[in-house]
């Protein structure tokens, strides 16, 4: 996929150039069915060719479309992906590329190629750092773009205790000795917890590395030494991870990849919810935030945004106008995220479906010169979160 700054540099460079821009959801259980794009993809230009004005550009948009029917690489070979992306001009494809989540079949003609549905996919490369902790070793996975990969060369162990050295004391009653047993279990787990404590620090240290600025982070693992690995997280990982009682150390591939995915959910879904909160609170104090519509593109054509947030349902209904808030933002150099579940629905109830952190405050006076869709705008197609 693209990065931010890839789609950015994109955007740029086509921003005079009529695109064709075609989004379809792969989702295919028969492989037989692979070439069922073709009718879907039909269906969704028929209705925007017919709003076409001029021959003109009737015939530049056919010039477009007609590339779906040549071998484009990739379009025919991923239909095990969960969803497809196309741009392309009446010269010839732009870009094709496959996408990790399962967008609404789209067809968009405009200059400059429609983003805000692969705004959405860009959250998937936030990647989930997996730790299954014993209290010997660690062995790290990353999930990422829908997959899971092992990191073999980010397991970190430590050497089991060795008969003949030091052992932690084992506290004893005077009048009632422990039983052997007893004895015996406790000079374990003292050494057991003895290895794990040389773990931390190079644990914590993995961690902050391969997760990054914004990784989320999930461990797991033999139960109490997932808890006391969690308990060891500095103050800056801890918002960013969860702690799962189900992942065990063990764990198959597949096993890892389901719970990781619905970690990544919920992070983003906690992580959502408390940025909604943050922007609605700064905008009510006349801080650095803008909720609605009017605030946020004030806030634009000043330059004053570092990051747009949106809803699936505010996109579905104001499609252009989510478009064009969208271009200036990436243009700004804004981060751009498009929230979904509860944090979505919380956005839609206190600011409308879109808000924004401000890099400074601005002035609350009238709209303006505010950005808004086409009269010949057509009917804003489906759309899921």
């Amino acid at each position: 996929m693209l990065t931010r700054l890839q789609l950015r540099d994109l955007v740029r460079a086509l921003e005079d150039t009529r695109v064709l821009t075609i989004y379809h959801d792969a989702r295919v259980t028969d492989p037989a069915m692979r070439h069922a794009w073709r009718p879907a993809i039909a269906s969704a230009l028929r209705p925007l060719r017919a709003g076409l004005r001029s021959e003109r550009e009737r015939a530049e948009f056919d010039r477009a479309a007609a590339f779906l029917n040549d071998p484009v690489p990739s379009l025919d070979g991923v239909w095990g992906a969960p969803g497809w992306v196309a741009f392309l001009s009446a010269t010839g494809p732009l870009y094709t590329g496959e996408l990790p989540v399962h967008p609404t079949t789209l067809a968009v003609w405009r200059d400059g190629p429609a983003i805000a549905p692969y705004v959405r996919a860009l959250k998937q490369r936030r990647p989930v750092i997996v730790a299954l902790v014993d209290s010997r070793s660690v062995r790290f996975y990353r999930y990422a773009w829908g997959a899971l990969a092992s990191l073999p060369d980010a397991t970190i162990a430590v050497e089991p205790h060795r008969e003949g050295s030091a052992s932690p004391a084992v506290p004893r009653g005077i009048s009632h000795p422990a039983p052997r047993s007893a004895v015996s279990s406790e000079l374990t787990r003292r050494r057991r917890l003895a290895s794990f404590q040389r773990l931390v620090a190079p644990m914590v240290q993995r961690l902050t590395e391969l997760a990054g600025d914004d990784g989320w982070i999930l461990i797991g693992g033999t139960r109490e030494w997932a808890r006391l690995a969690g308990d060891a997280l500095p103050a800056t990982l801890e918002p960013r991870a969860l702690i799962s009682t189900t992942l065990d150390h063990d764990a198959h591939d597949s096993d890892i990849e389901r719970v990781a995915k619905r970690a990544a959910s919920d992070l983003r879904s906690i992580h959502g919810e408390a940025l909604v909160s943050e922007l609605v609170e700064r905008a009510g104090a006349e801080e650095r935030g803008a909720t609605g519509t009017p605030a946020v593109q004030r806030a634009l054509r000043l330059h004053a945004v570092d990051q747009l947030v949106l809803s699936p349902w505010y996109t579905r209904l104001n499609e252009e106008l989510a478009e064009d808030l969208v271009r200036a933002a990436l243009m700004q150099g804004a981060d751009i995220e498009v929230l979904s579940g509860r944090a979505a629905l919380h956005l839609d109830d206190a600011a409308g479906g879109v808000a924004a952190r401000l890099r400074f405050p601005t002035e609350h006076g009238p709209p303006g010169d505010d950005v808004t869709p086409s009269d010949d705008v057509a009917p804003p197609l489906p759309w899921t979160g």
